[in-house]
Order: C-alpha cells, then sequence, then structure tokens
C-alpha cells in the first residue's frame, strides 16, 4: 500500500477523545454552523448539491438533485462556476464532520463511492484541463481530500484499496500541480491555491507514504510549493497587506490558503520563509482595517458580503495577536476546532483582544481609506477606494466610497452577481454601478467581456490629513483625460456623521457631470418636499439627509440591483445627481481650462435621539473673498458652505486653485487663511457676518 494508514492518522487522523471534545464544542457554541454542515451531508448523501457555505467562492442558491450517476460537468444556467464548485469537493469534508459527529456509516460510504466515480470519470485530457482538472480546482480539492480522509480514515468502509486509491490520485495530483503551472499562476490567486494544495500533499506523502520513492518525491513537491508560495506572495500582495487584485473575497481566499499552509506546517514541524509569515501577517492585518462593523468584509471587486471573523480567529491564534483577535470571535469558530482542537481552543480563549489604535487608516499601495467613529459593531465606517484595477476581478470603482453609519450600511457597493458575461456582469462592473462620477454619462473603462476591458486608468492625487474633528481625504484618476478632463474627489468629514463630497473636474469643453450614490435595501429613500436636489435616507438606526449644492442641477431616484452573494439579487435605490446641458461650458469658452465642481453634502443623525430632526440639518452656498483683492471669487474659482446642524454652524471654503500668492488669502465669514481646503465651527454671533468681507478674524480656522 502506498500510504502508511498509522501515520496518516498520526498527522491527520482523530482520536476518540479529540473527536468528542469537538463535538461538544460545536455542539454549544456553533449549532447553526453544525445544523448546516449536517444538512449539506444528508443531501450529498442523496446526489443533491448546493454551495452556500461562507467561503464557496461562488455560491448557489438551488439545489441541483442528480439521479443516481453524478454529472461532474453538469452545467447549470449556462454558469461554469457550478462546475468547478462540484469538483473542489468541499462538501467531502461536510461528510467527514457529519461522521465524526453521528458515527453513521453512510457518510463514508458516500464519500467512497464518489470518490471512486470522479477518479474513473475524470481522467487528466485537454477537455478536462479546463473544467474538472483546471489546477486551481487541483489546489483546492487537494486539500479538501486530505482533511476529509482524516474524518472517515478509520472508518472500516476506508479499505487498503481505497486508501491506495486515495493515495495514488492525490501523487497525480502533486504531479499535475507541479508540472502544469502557467505563468499567470506568480500573479493569480490560482497560483496560491495550487500552492498551498501542492505542499498539502507533498507533505503526506512525504510523512505518510510507505515507498521512499513516494517519500522523496513528496518532499521535493513540498519544498517547490513553499518556494513558489514565497515568490507568489511577494509579487501579489502590496506594501499596506491588500492583494493585488483589489477583491477583499479572493484577497481572503489567498489569506486562507496561506494559513492552511502555516497549519500544516506547524503539524509537520516545517520552517517557513519568514517573507511567507511576514506576508500572511500583513493580509490579516489589512482584513482588520477594511473590516466593517458588522463583521464582513467590503463588496468591493468580485466579491460577497461574507463575514471575516472566522479568518480572523484562524489569524489572531496562528500569530497569537491581540489585534487580529479584536475583529475576530471571543473562541474558535467552527472550522477551526476541527482543525486545531481543544488546546488550541483554550490558548486562543487566554489572549487578550486588543483594538487598533488608528481610527483613519490610509493603505497607500493599494488606494483605500478607512474612517471609524470607533471599532464597535454599531460604529460610523467611511471606505474611499481609489486604487488599480487589479485585473479581471477588478470593479471600475475609482472614486468610490462606502459609507456605515450605527453599524448599518447606508451607501455601499452593488456587488458582483456572476461571472457570466451579460448586461448583469457588465453593469456591476460598471462605474455607474458605483458611488463614484461620470463624464458626459461615459464609462472611464469599458468591458470587453466577463473577465477582459479597454482603458486603463491610473489614480492621482492621494492624499489624507487630519486635525481634531475634521478629516481630509483626497483621490483623483486620469480615466476622463482623453475627454480633455481632469477629475478630483475631496471628502471633508466633520466627525462621523457629516461628509462634505466635492467633485472637481478640470478641463476643457462642453461636458455634463453626475454623482452616483447607492443605498442599501433596508434604507427608506424619499425626495424632501420643497428642497430641490435633496433626499432624505432612514434606515433602521439613522436618519440621514443629502443634499446637492451644485447649480444647475437635476436629481433622478431609480432602482438598481445589489447582489451580496454569488447568485442572489435584490433591488435598492440609487441617486443620481446631474449637471444640466445648460451648465456646460460654452463652447467660445471651449479653448480654457476652468475647473467646474459638483458638491454633495451628506448628514446623518441617530435616529433613537429624539431631539434630531433632519429639519435642523441645512446647508447652502456662501461667498468667498478674496482678502487681498477686495473681490468675491467665482465658484471656479473657491466656493464656501455653511452648514447648520441643529445649534451647531461650520463653515468650509473649498479652493480651486493652488495657494501660492499673497492674493490666495481667502475665506468666509470673516475669517481667513492659507489651504485648499479650510474649515471652522462658529460661534453664533459670527453667522451674521456671512456676506461682506468685514474685518479679519485671524487664524482660527484648520487649513490643509
Amino acid at each position: 500500500m502506498m500510504i502508511d494508514r498509522n501515520r496518516f492518522i498520526l498527522y491527520h487522523g482523530r482520536s476518540h477523545e479529540e473527536v468528542q471534545a469537538c463535538r461538544a464544542y460545536v455542539k454549544t457554541w456553533w449549532q447553526e454552523e453544525l445544523a448546516a454542515r449536517l444538512e449539506i451531508a444528508d443531501q450529498v448523501c442523496e446526489n443533491k448539491f448546493i454551495f452556500n457555505l461562507p467561503w464557496d467562492m461562488e455560491q448557489t442558491a438551488e439545489i441541483v438533485a442528480f439521479g443516481e450517476a453524478l454529472d461532474w460537468t453538469y452545467m447549470p444556467g449556462k454558469d461554469v462556476e457550478f462546475v468547478y464548485q462540484m469538483n473542489r469537493h468541499r462538501y467531502w469534508i461536510c461528510l467527514g464532520q457529519a461522521y465524526a459527529i453521528t458515527g453513521m456509516e453512510r457518510y463514508v460510504k458516500m464519500f467512497v463511492s464518489q470518490m471512486a466515480n470522479w477518479i474513473c470519470d475524470n481522467t487528466i485530457n485537454t477537455e478536462t484541463m479546463q473544467k474538472t482538472w483546471r489546477t486551481i480546482e487541483a489546489g483546492i480539492r487537494a486539500e479538501n481530500w486530505i482533511k476529509a480522509m482524516g474524518y472517515m480514515v478509520k472508518s472500516p468502509h476506508i479499505t487498503d484499496q481505497v486508501l491506495e486509491a486515495f493515495a495514488e490520485s492525490m501523487l497525480l495530483h502533486a504531479q499535475y500541480l507541479a508540472e502544469s503551472r502557467k505563468s499567470f499562476s506568480t500573479k493569480s490567486n490560482w497560483g496560491i491555491m495550487e500552492s498551498s494544495g501542492l505542499f498539502a500533499i507533498g507533505k503526506m506523502l512525504e510523512e505518510c507514504a510507505a515507498d521512499q520513492g513516494v517519500k522523496q518525491r513528496g518532499r521535493e513537491y513540498a519544498r517547490l510549493a513553499l518556494e513558489r508560495l514565497e515568490n507568489q506572495l511577494v509579487t501579489q500582495v502590496m506594501t499596506d497587506g491588500v492583494h493585488w487584485e483589489q477583491s477583499p473575497m479572493y484577497h481572503n481566499e489567498v489569506l486562507r490558503c496561506c494559513l492552511e499552509v502555516l497549519r500544516l506546517a506547524g503539524i509537520y514541524q516545517v520552517e517557513v520563509p519568514a517573507k511567507i509569515l511576514t506576508m500572511t501577517k500583513a493580509m490579516a492585518y489589512a482584513d482588520r482595517f477594511w473590516q466593517k462593523p458588522d463583521g464582513t468584509q467590503l463588496a468591493g471587486g468580485d466579491s460577497d458580503s461574507t463575514d471575516i471573523r472566522d479568518i480572523l480567529t484562524t489569524s489572531a491564534l496562528q500569530f497569537k495577536d491581540p489585534v487580529l483577535k479584536s475583529g475576530a470571535y471571543p473562541r474558535l469558530d467552527y472550522e477551526s476546532i476541527w482543525d486545531y482542537g481543544q488546546a488550541a481552543a483554550l490558548t486562543y480563549e487566554a489572549l487578550d483582544a486588543k483594538e487598533p489604535e488608528e481610527l483613519l487608516v490610509w493603505q497607500r499601495e493599494s488606494g483605500n481609506w478607512y474612517l471609524r467613529s470607533d471599532w464597535g459593531s454599531s460604529a460610523d465606517y467611511l471606505h474611499v477606494r481609489c486604487g488599480g484595477l487589479g485585473g479581471g476581478h477588478g470593479h471600475f470603482d475609482k472614486l468610490h466610497l462606502d459609507l456605515v453609519i450605527n453599524g448599518e450600511d447606508f451607501l455601499i457597493d452593488p456587488g458582483r452577481y456572476t461571472y457570466v458575461d451579460g448586461e448583469e456582469r457588465r453593469r456591476l462592473k460598471s462605474a455607474a454601478a458605483h458611488n463614484t462620477v461620470l463624464v458626459d454619462g461615459q464609462e472611464y473603462t469599458h468591458c470587453l467581456d466577463a473577465w477582459g476591458v479597454s482603458g486603463l486608468h491610473s489614480a492621482v492625487n492621494g492624499s489624507c490629513k487630519r486635525k481634531g474633528s475634521y478629516t481630509y481625504i483626497q483621490c483623483g484618476h486620469t480615466g476622463y483625460v482623453q475627454q480633455g478632463v481632469l477629475v478630483n474627489r475631496r471628502i471633508l468629514a466633520i466627525g462621523t456623521k457629516i461628509y462634505i463630497v466635492c467633485d472637481e473636474f478640470r478641463g476643457s469643453g462642453s461636458h455634463r457631470y453626475s454623482q452616483h450614490f447607492h443605498m442599501a435595501p433596508e434604507c427608506h429613500v424619499s425626495v424632501s418636499e420643497g428642497q430641490d436636489n435633496t433626499v432624505s435616507v432612514s434606515g433602521n438606526t439613522f436618519e440621514a439627509k443629502m443634499c446637492c449644492l451644485s447649480e444647475h442641477v437635476t436629481m433622478k431616484l431609480e432602482a438598481f440591483p445589489v447582489s451580496r452573494h454569488y447568485n442572489q439579487m435584490e433591488q435598492a435605490e440609487s441617486v443620481i445627481f446631474c449637471t444640466k446641458p445648460e451648465a456646460a461650458v460654452s463652447q467660445s469658452d471651449s479653448a480654457s481650462a476652468k475647473t467646474e465642481s459638483m458638491i454633495t453634502v451628506i448628514f446623518c443623525s441617530d435616529q433613537e435621539n429624539e431631539q434630531q430632526h433632519m429639519e435642523a440639518y441645512t446647508a447652502e452656498r456662501i461667498p468667498v473673498f478674496s482678502s487681498a483683492q477686495g473681490r468675491c471669487l467665482e465658484q471656479c474659482e473657491a466656493e464656501g458652505i455653511l452648514l447648520t446642524c441643529q445649534k451647531e454652524q461650520y463653515f468650509i471654503v473649498i479652493a480651486h486653485v493652488e495657494a501660492g500668492a499673497d492674493c490666495d488669502y481667502i475665506g468666509a465669514m470673516n475669517h481667513y487663511g492659507l489651504g485648499r481646503v479650510m474649515a471652522a465651527k462658529l460661534l453664533p454671533e459670527e453667522v451674521n457676518q456671512r456676506h461682506m468681507p468685514g474685518e479679519e478674524q485671524g487664524m482660527t480656522i484648520l487649513c490643509w
């Protein structure tokens, strides 16, 4: 026999005591998760399949039932992702856990039957390499097979013949992964998943094979896997810890693979290259920073709204890190208790949790900003995104922002829904599907198909600053330069419930500009009576008002699709502010470049506070003066805003030209300074002085 059963049990099997401890643990703390796995196991025993576990990359919403014969290439709805999910065999782990919990042999019998069927029906050839034998599936499948066998290896139905067939197929998988690597694997999440699977097989063969020749091959496969993984991580992970493909979903799939390699390295007592450890921890920290107050990842790029507390739990355990634990579960999650055991559970529970100190985080290389009120589950949270596309999984989301108030989604990314090329795929990837701007209603990047794009453009002007309760974030991109327009977004936050979103359009010619805002499905959106270009938004715990202050602007409400999970769709409302044709630059002015802008103010308040009424929140334009020139500046030079928030008032000055001369000493409300953005909280007696230059009050304002 190729595999030494006792050695395999030593590394991957579970003692009776370990099984009893895990069983008690999940029945006490993870009853819903246990019920879900048992349900999947029972369905699989009837040849019924649904892929709805949290980290099934492309989930399905409906059960697919086969007869007695399985079709490993069955493709419902023309979506080949079902084929890929079917051939990753994650559900065999559910069979194994069901066997460990219940002791019922029918789960093992189905595993043996399906494995034999798969091996018989899926030889490697040109056709299967496109579906059942894609290298990414081979890598994922390898880990799942080894884990599943670990649960069931002591069953009388795991005969020597079954174990040998398993080992021979794993050896074939390893050979295939070692020899079929494509060049793009170095820069793709595929490569990480291939390397992770190759490492799992390699170490299993090295330590558990009965034949010395097979042991040697396993040793070489494991060495090769670590070498590849190190190179892939150095290539793919940016200095801020974000995976270059810019999709939280695939960032976390990569992170999960790295954590599995570290887990196996611990079991086999393998020294892992330092760069793998460093990069894995950096990715976990990136997760913690972008984690939303409800524990989920952002839905940016091709991502679902998946809870990442389990990944942070594993990361915190692996690195014994209190900051990572602050975003994790207070105890080991369902999968981790099975993977690490009762002793690890005690170690983890003894680990302190410590919230990060930073409330403003800028991930410079990937182009992400995060602002929070605190690190609690009811926090306010702003995310701004302006980075690279990130390949086929990227969306056209430069300048996009997400906003959470009181822990509740307000402004969101509508998600991905499908990988099948067509209207839905292209619409959800578009800039119009994100909380950003369009010029002349045109996309700045275009889909060629489900994965390909034309028109790549650079992010520019990224920066952020904070002074007291004021936070300033700036970013821009070159997507409309060919149309003669450079776009720049400037966001000023006052605390975490007031936001001024100023979009600048620097260029020549006649253009129309639009701002797009997509609400969460739970939000109720209505037009404010008697207020032009103002909408009221209410959630379960907050009320908000959005006011577009720009002149000659129309407002449109429309239904828009939102997909929080693959293959699932719901409807929500979006708001579009768009400049009118008469606001466009005249042809006579088209030769000279100038700056136009759109400014939207977002007020948010706690719904439960009866003293707070959105009618008491207003925004209006005020003149901006040049002290040296003694004149009121034009809107293309600078704009002033007066905010009334119940009994508090603020004024904001946004200059559209760089400060570089005495004449740039400008201001409003008799407060002057040098800066592109200025803000101050007013005293009640200062409000009446807003319409004339008057006597300077000195530098009592904040400037950037």
